[in-house]
């Protein structure tokens, strides 16, 4: 016997128990459900529904290096130089 867990929007299930029935599986996710694949009791892989999977890369890249602020510290705020900028962007290399 597996421990299968079910969520409002997930399902949680051991690969060894997810390999005979993929396909079905496959058709279990749709829209934000989807199925969280388990190895040794951790978290290794996710069954998700492809166009969920799109829309959320979609709106990830919409955000990618966007910096929000409460207006409320909008008053507090500067304009930084190029020079500082640049001076960060060094710092943060790898």
């Amino acid at each position: 016997m597996y421990t299968l867990i079910k969520s409002e929007y997930m399902t949680i299930l051991p690969i060894t128990k997810a390999r005979s029935k993929l396909g079905d599986l496959a058709d279990q996710v749709q829209g934000s459900d989807y199925i969280i694949l388990t190895k040794g009791g951790s978290p290794k892989a996710a069954l998700v529904d492809i166009d969920y999977l799109n829309r959320l890369q979609k709106d990830l890249s919409k955000l990618y290096k966007q910096t929000f602020i409460a207006s409320g510290l909008l008053p507090f705020t500067r304009q930084f130089s190029d020079e500082e900028i640049a001076a960060w962007e060094a710092e943060d290399a790898v």
